[in-house]
């Protein structure tokens, strides 16, 4: 299995001149997957640009033709080296393998499976032909290889066009140029091989088909060369559905009346569809189809599906192996998974690139927003140095030693009373400022000075705040008057030391 964007691409089923067919399955979100068809061009066309601009132009093109009658276009997958067409998968035969099978068969196609077939794919034609671009102008479709092998008739019974691969249009990316020629040459009209197709061209193509689908083989046969059959072509010289029948009715045994009568009424309209002259040709598709299913009734979905599942068994029998074989593999695949299976999530080029640039986007903006921080962190003034600021005088401090509590209980006397004897007269203890130091000024270069907490109010009558205390002279000692022991601060009783 090959992963290409969210494509799983199964076995082979087909081959053509420019591109390989394939089972795949589109992988969606939640587990959910469809079976569809992927058509790949080949890879020594992959690099070609003319071939790459046709197989664009193909999804484009029939990505715009929407009928039942026409195989849909999904998507389109363009990646270093795949160019990818996915498509509806019609589960069917091709209509040139049930030819060849009659024909193996000694089997004539039933008249009325023939004119359906040949019905419904005039109705796509004719869809294709009056499509209109988004703002509703013609595009001018024109198949140009309307032929068996473009044609798939499904086991519903319907007939499906397929393969705009040499469609031309207004649209169309690649020109092709004038008197080239597009197609295959054995359905090709006498304009389209002169290089001028025009849509009466397809109706051409399709009366070729039907007329084999009559008569039982192709109409060209017996051509030696492709000069005779372009003579054969450019001049008309075709023989008629009853008189190629007539030629060879010992091979196919007699004809019943009834049929008989059924291939005279398809026989003008199938020649005026192989009219030379474009004048006498069928305008549009749709007036073909429409002569076409009042001369003979067509047949009915189930009829063509009993058909197609008669004549065709081989064939859906090998299909139905297929994709049995792949789901039971994709199944397994997908309960175990390996590290095959991870490439599921493996993106086109176009995904991958976006978000790398994505990343790389991020990536650099990250870069930027951390390289405008640095550069702003550079280019940041530096703060001046704060001017020298006058040391305050410090405030004197009453040394509060824990064993001599003297000082702090004078502070508390009245100025009337005596102190307390001493042993010596000592002045008090001042501590002085601690010298400025390198860990302090950084300290102060670094933080502004705070200024002075106020003192939180008293709990009753505020009280003047206490002066520094100058240690008077000695006195001479005098009795303490201890009648009363003591005094009053406010409410607190003080007891008076030298009465203790």
């Amino acid at each position: 299995m090959i992963t290409v964007g969210r494509y799983l691409l199964h076995r082979q089923i087909a081959r053509g001149g420019m591109a390989t067919i394939h089972i795949a399955r589109l992988m969606g979100d939640e587990g959910f997957n469809r079976i569809v068809a992927a058509k790949r061009l080949l890879p020594e066309l992959a690099g070609d640009t003319q071939f790459v601009a046709m197989f664009m132009d193909e999804a484009r093109i029939a990505s715009k033709v929407h009928h039942p009658n026409v195989v849909s276009v999904l998507d389109l997958v363009t990646t270093a080296d795949e160019v990818m067409l996915v498509q509806e998968y019609v589960h069917g035969v091709p209509l040139h393998t049930l030819l060849a099978a009659a024909h193996a068969q000694k089997k004539k196609i039933p008249i009325r499976i023939a004119v359906a077939i040949a019905a419904e794919v005039l109705a796509g034609l004719h869809a294709a032909h009056a499509t209109v671009d988004e703002i509703g102008s013609p595009l001018g479709i024109i198949h140009r290889d309307v032929s068996p092998q473009n044609i798939m008739i499904a086991v519903d019974g319907s007939a499906r066009l397929l393969d705009f691969g040499v469609a031309k249009a207004t649209m169309a990316a690649h020109v092709t140029r004038d008197n080239t020629f597009k197609g295959k040459l054995a359905y090709s009209a006498p304009e389209q091989v002169r290089g001028k197709p025009v849509q009466q061209s397809d109706l051409y193509a399709l009366s070729v088909v039907l007329w084999e689908l009559l008569v039982g083989h192709r109409m060209h046969g017996k051509a030696k060369g492709e000069a005779e059959l372009i003579a054969t072509i450019t001049h008309g010289r075709i023989p008629t559905i009853t008189e190629a029948l007539a030629q060879e009715s010992s091979e196919w045994g007699a004809i019943a009346a009834a049929e008989w009568q059924l291939l005279l009424a398809v026989e003008p309209i199938v020649q005026k569809g192989l009219a030379v002259d474009l004048d006498k040709r069928w305008p549009t598709a749709a007036e073909m189809e429409e002569e076409l299913t009042r001369a003979v009734p067509p047949a009915s979905p189930s009829e063509v599906t009993a058909w197609v599942k008669m004549l065709g068994k081989e064939f859906l029998e090998g299909r139905d192996q297929v994709i049995k074989a792949e789901e039971a593999s994709w199944r397994m695949r997908a309960a175990k998974p390996t590290p095959r299976t991870k490439p599921v999530e493996a993106l086109s080029p176009q995904v991958r690139l976006r978000r790398r640039n994505t990343t790389m986007l991020l990536a650099l903006a990250a870069a930027v927003l951390l390289l405008g921080i640095g550069v702003g962190f550079a280019l940041r003034p530096a703060k001046p140095a704060p001017a020298p600021i006058a040391e305050a005088p410090q405030p004197t401090h009453v040394a509060t030693a824990p064993v001599a509590a003297a000082p702090v209980a004078d502070a508390r006397q009245p100025v009337d009373e005596a102190p307390p004897p001493k042993p010596k007269s000592l002045p008090p203890i001042v501590l002085p400022s601690p010298p400025p130091t390198a860990r302090s000024a950084a300290a102060k270069q670094k933080t502004k000075p705070l200024p002075p907490t106020p003192a939180p109010p008293p709990a009753a009558a505020p009280a003047p705040p206490p002066e520094p205390v100058v240690e008077p002279p000695p006195q001479p000692a005098e009795k303490a008057d201890c009648n009363p022991p003591y005094y009053f601060e406010g409410q607190k009783k003080v007891f008076k030391p030298n009465c203790l």
